[in-house]
């Protein structure tokens, strides 16, 4: 008993514990030593390095005074070959970065620069004299790199001798301590261990050193003082003992009731109950019968009690519950289910319980509690009618919706999303942003910035390449929190067809400001275009030989008018003359045909001749001249093939002239994409009538199409050409005029290197036809 009471008191030899003495003693010793070393060294430093610095000086000073010395006498000669020789023998010092010689007015005989160099800092300059008189002058920077270096190798060497200097005294500090001081503590803690451990007979022996010894000798009095308390305490220790045997009738009784407190603490802190098994008898507590709205007195403590408010439909589930846990096929018991409540409303029960079992692994004894978690449900239940009601309207959207986590991985993935990729939800719940949506892993960066900021990124009209086609999205980006996650939603809104839209708007625009500006043009140029027919009309007149004032006019004046027609034939007057009608004629008609093109928006229904709206088209076609895209309708061949006696076509004569001017106009923009072909570009139009419809084709020789763009021709906003050279919708509203306005066909056929052919079928009869 004694020695287990002085392990406990002294088990540890606190009077060596904390701070190293040999520690202390080293450390300070190395300090003073640094101190001292490092303050030498640095005065030598110091001191070398301004006399190195004072040698660049004075170098400089040499290099500079010599330089101009003997340059003084070739620079009097003008003899620039020498100069630049000694100009370059000075620069391959190694000390001199620059040298620049110029003569007395400043312009520079000689100028060598070795490079950049930041330390280049030191600059002399002199002036070159030839007996007392100025003849130029010589300037030099000097580096003060070499200088730099060996400020560099003095502290390496400084460092390494002051880093030889620590082993040395670390060694050397070391083996002396071991030997004066730690080996005499070693013993003293020795002895103090065994004394610790309750031999508090324990010799602590001859320690050379006093202060040790005196340390050793007040322990060795303390170890009597503990020893003699240790018999002390080992006498009431046997007292206690018989204290406590007394106790153990006590405790004993005590059990039952404590196993009952235990069981109801384990189980539940609501209304509890406990069932003995053998005896079939139960006990609610008022609580338990509170939860379903009775008083203590209303239900007896029955079993049946129980097992009749249960709601019906989860009875069974409750019995086979409680028949695992007693068989012990499941670990604990804990069940919900509904209980019939006193106003005959159920409320939603947390049943939970734990059971004792005797040594047979028989059930003797059952308790628990009963919790009320209906407000819970309802919360659950509202909860899950949220969630579906946010997933209805996130799938409802026609937006792509992605929502990722802060590692970019999918978290959320609307229905739109899973139309637009084919990639189902499942597929691609916590994968990386970046692989179910390749073409959007540059928002991996702003998803990332948006949740860093906290704030909203919106990302307007963003162009993303994709295969054979740029399509532009609306994205906004916002940041979320879920359950302390940090993370985003993505929004994805295709607006390619509303940019699309957009820029036909504004070509359409542009359209109706040309044709305006056209019409207005075609009515000042009218003007002075009459002026010039008049005018025209007015000489040939004048000139006609048949007309009598003409000729008493050229008699007056002393000529006949055969000898003036003479002269203007010969002179080819009289063929420039019917040239200018002729071109004032041609205008005329161009500016006809511009007025009446651009008044398309007043028309109706009629029937009209199918070979004069193609002409007129090809008239109004053959006007427009585009250097940007390289064509001149004037320079293609046009064929006609119109068959005779072809009915009128019933129709709205600008919408079918809208029609065939775009292919006129794309056959001839395809014109020069044929390359050094020796056939002349050509354009054919065929017109027929078969069986109540009426066929134009329009048939070109340029470069033609592959299939699959042949395929897509007549998609909305679909265009070979560069962008901002088309909208893409030209043809699909050729498509749509020919096809549901008129009631017609549309239909191309091309092949690479072989031209295209549109062909159009229009029926002759229509109904809603005026005349």
């Amino acid at each position: 008993m004694s020695n287990t009471t002085a392990s406990k008191g002294i088990s540890v030899p606190d009077i060596i514990k904390g701070r190293s003495l040999s520690r202390d003693l080293t450390v300070s010793l190395v300090v003073m030593v640094l101190v001292v070393v490092a303050a030498l060294f640095s005065f030598v430093y110091v001191q070398i390095s301004r006399d190195m610095l004072h040698e660049v000086d004075r170098k400089a000073d040499e290099y500079i005074t010599r330089l101009a010395d003997i340059l003084s006498i070739p620079m009097w000669n003008f003899d620039a070959r020498t100069m630049d020789q000694i100009g370059s023998v000075f620069a391959q010092y190694e000390l001199i970065n620059e040298i620049h010689i110029e003569d007395a007015q400043g312009n520079t005989l000689f100028r060598v620069r070795k490079g950049a160099d930041p330390d280049a800092t030191v600059f002399r300059e002199r002036a070159v004299r030839f007996e007392s008189e100025v003849i130029g002058r010589v300037s030099m920077v000097v580096t003060l790199q070499e200088y730099r270096r060996s400020l560099e190798r003095l502290l390496k060497a400084s460092a390494l001798i002051m880093g030889s200097v620590l082993v040395v005294l670390l060694a050397s500090t070391g083996v002396l301590l071991r030997v004066f001081l730690r080996r005499p503590l070693e013993a003293l803690r020795s002895g103090m261990d065994q004394i610790a451990r309750g031999d508090f007979a324990y010799d602590m022996g001859s320690i050379a050193h006093a202060e040790l010894a005196q340390i050793a000798e007040n322990f060795s009095r303390m170890c009597s003082q503990v020893e003699q308390r240790e018999n002390e305490l080992h006498a009431i220790n046997t007292k206690l003992q018989d204290e406590i045997q007394s106790r153990r009738q006590t405790e004993l009784a005590l059990r039952a009731s404590e196993e009952r407190y235990a069981l109801v603490v384990g189980g539940t802190s609501d209304g509890i109950w406990d069932w003995d098994l053998t005896t079939n008898t139960v006990y609610f507590s008022p609580r338990w019968k509170s939860i379903i709205g009775y008083e203590d007195h209303e239900i007896p403590n029955r079993p049946d009690e129980w097992k009749g408010r249960v709601h019906p439909d989860d009875l069974d589930a409750v019995l086979h519950a409680h028949d695992d846990y007693l068989a012990r096929r499941v670990p604990e018991f804990q069940v919900e289910y509904r209980m019939r409540h006193k106003d005959d409303s159920y409320r939603w029960i947390l049943g939970r319980g734990a059971a004792l079992w005797d040594v047979n692994g028989v059930p003797v004894r059952m308790a628990g509690a009963h919790t009320d978690i209906t407000t819970r449900k309802e919360v659950e239940q509202e909860l899950r009618e949220a969630k579906n009601n946010l997933d209805n309207i996130l799938n409802a959207m026609p937006s792509i919706i992605v929502g990722v986590d802060q590692a970019g991985s999918i978290t959320l993935w609307n229905r739109t999303a899973e139309r637009v990729t084919s990639l189902s939800r499942d597929a691609v719940l916590g994968r990386p942003v970046g692989e179910a949506l390749p073409d959007f892993g540059f928002l991996l960066d702003e998803i990332r910035r948006s949740i860093a900021e906290g704030g909203t990124i919106a990302l307007d009209k963003t162009p993303v390449p994709g295969p054979g086609v740029t399509r532009y999205f609306d994205i906004v980006i916002y940041p979320v929190v879920s359950r302390g996650s940090f993370g985003a939603v993505v929004r994805l809104d295709d607006i390619t067809g509303r940019i699309r839209i957009e820029e036909m708007m504004v070509q359409t625009e542009k359209m109706l400001s040309v044709g305006g500006l056209a019409a207005g043009m075609a009515h000042e140029i009218n003007n002075p275009l009459g002026g010039i027919l008049q005018g025209a009309q007015n000489i040939q007149r004048r000139l006609d030989p048949d007309f009598a004032p003409n000729v008493v006019a050229a008699e007056e004046s002393g000529c006949s008018m055969d000898s003036i027609r003479g002269y203007l034939d010969r002179r080819g007057i009289l063929r420039f003359l019917e040239g200018i009608r002729e071109s004032g004629n041609r205008a005329a008609n161009i500016v006809s045909n511009m007025l009446e093109f651009s008044r398309r928006s007043e028309s109706r229904w009629q029937r009209v001749s199918l070979p004069y709206l193609v002409d007129r088209t090809l008239e109004l076609a053959a006007n427009d001249y585009d250097l940007k895209k390289k064509y001149d309708f004037r320079h293609i061949d046009i064929v006609r093939d119109f068959a005779a006696d072809l009915p009128d076509l019933p129709c709205m004569p600008t919408e079918i002239e809208q029609v065939l001017l775009n292919l006129f106009k794309n056959a001839a923009q395809a014109m020069h994409l044929r390359g050094d072909r020796p056939d002349p570009p050509r354009i054919s139009v065929s017109l027929r009538h078969e069986g109540g419809m009426l066929r134009i084709d329009v048939a070109d020789n340029g470069p033609g199409m592959e299939e699959d763009v042949r395929r897509r021709v007549f998609e909305p906003f679909f265009t070979t050409k560069s962008v901002g050279e088309g909208t893409g919708l030209g043809l699909s509203v050729s498509y749509f005029i020919i096809t549901t306005n008129h009631g017609g066909t549309f239909t191309v056929e091309s092949e690479p290197g072989r031209g295209t052919v549109f062909t159009l079928r229009l029926p002759v009869d229509q109904r809603h036809v005026t005349t």
